[in-house]
């Protein structure tokens, strides 16, 4: 009998358990059959929109001084007085350096007594002549003593003449003694200090000052461009914006100065020139910056999201929202693109629904829920949240 007892409970144990198995899976099975297939994919969208944008090139390039001077003696001296430090700004007719000038002030004075001495010179030989012609007026000097008194008062004032430049010329020398700048702006490392020897024109430069108010860019751009550049260029000056490396403030107008006269064969492009106000010294020499030179306007042009464009093997494409809410893989051709905007040639026409945000869930014929932006992040997090077993 107790044996038998075991069996009977035995066997209603195993009906439970079936029991509960069979109700855990029926559940699931209603869940799965509740659970769609395919759910809507969520994303942002925005339309083609067709506009006036201008056509431009990006480019880099590096801020250069547009003038640079290195200050050289132009006399022989010793540098007696230094006023300037490195890295000082300068403005134009600031003094920067004096060498000794004790020699040129002895010199010119020198050529000061000179010339006095030959202004009495030239005195007495016009007093001279004078006497002669009135004797020769009276007959009682020849003609040929006043032919010689007339020659001797020419001769000294020649020499006076002489006297005189020599005078300009040690003035001329003198001031050579105190170095000015020829320029507004920013010295760097002085070569040579006080109390060194400056021998004229020595190769050597006592100092480099570079112009740093306006400032000039140099870039490159590929020489496809080079027609359209100066065919622009030749209606007006072509404006740019240009963008220090790093700074995150507005960026800074400047206007096309030149073009170069050579296409660089190696590499393919065209050296170009601009120049920029700089009274904030944002831009400094030498340094790298980005910049957008703009050629013209381009009127009714196709334009969608940067963020939109999606790059595959065949090249770049959109996804494109139909009707039914699913999406249409849609090859384009691009003019230009910026860190914002696209200008797409071919591909989608104006009106057309483009996917903004989502685009890395989505194939051909997926099905899609347009949603706000705010609300995307939120969404994206609820449903990875689902998917977890």
């Amino acid at each position: 009998m107790k044996a038998l007892r075991i069996r009977i409970m035995g066997f209603f144990f195993i009906l439970i358990v079936s029991g509960l198995f069979l109700t855990a899976c029926s559940q699931r099975d209603e869940t799965a059959k509740k659970k769609p297939d395919n759910p809507p994919i969520p994303v942002t969208t925005t339309a083609v929109l067709q506009k006036n944008i201008p056509l431009t090139i990006q480019a880099m390039g590096n801020a250069e001084s547009c003038h640079t001077v290195a200050i050289k003696g132009q006399v022989d001296g010793e540098i007696m007085t230094t006023h300037i430090t490195d890295g000082q700004e300068v403005q134009k007719n600031d003094p920067l350096f004096n060498l000794d000038d004790r020699r040129y002030q002895q010199r010119l004075a020198q050529l000061k007594a000179n010339l006095e001495k030959d202004l009495a010179l030239l005195e007495l030989a016009r007093s001279k002549e004078h006497r002669q012609l009135r004797l020769s007026k009276e007959n009682i000097a020849s003609e040929e003593n006043l032919s010689i008194h007339s020659t001797n008062r020419k001769v000294a004032q020649a020499t006076v003449e002489t006297d005189k430049g020599a005078i300009a010329e040690g003035e001329l020398q003198l001031a050579f003694t105190r170095i000015q700048s020829p320029i507004s702006g920013v010295a760097g490392r002085i070569l040579i200090h006080t109390g060194n020897l400056v021998k004229a024109n020595d190769a050597n430069p006592l100092v480099i000052i570079n112009q740093v108010d306006p400032m000039c860019i140099t870039f490159t751009v590929a020489e496809h461009f080079l027609d359209g550049i100066r065919e622009n260029h030749a209606k007006g000056p072509l404006t740019l914006q240009v963008t220090p490396n790093r700074d995150l403030r507005d960026s800074i107008p400047a206007t096309l100065l030149a073009i170069d006269n050579t296409i660089d064969r190696q590499t393919a492009s065209i050296r170009l020139k601009a120049q920029a106000d700089n009274p904030q010294r944002r831009l400094w020499p030498g340094m790298f910056v980005t910049l957008t030179l703009k050629l013209a306007d381009r009127p009714d042009t196709l334009v969608i999201p940067t963020q939109a464009i999606q790059t595959g093997p065949k090249g770049t494409f959109v996804y494109v929202v139909t009707a039914d809410k699913t999406v249409a893989l849609r090859p384009i051709t691009l003019a230009q693109e910026d860190k914002d905007d696209a200008v797409v040639l071919t591909g989608v026409t104006a009106g057309e629904i483009v996917v903004t945000v989502g685009q890395w869930r989505l194939k051909p014929g997926a099905l899609v829920e347009i949603i706000q932006p705010k609300d995307l992040e939120k969404t994206t997090d609820k449903k990875k949240q689902g998917e977890k077993p």
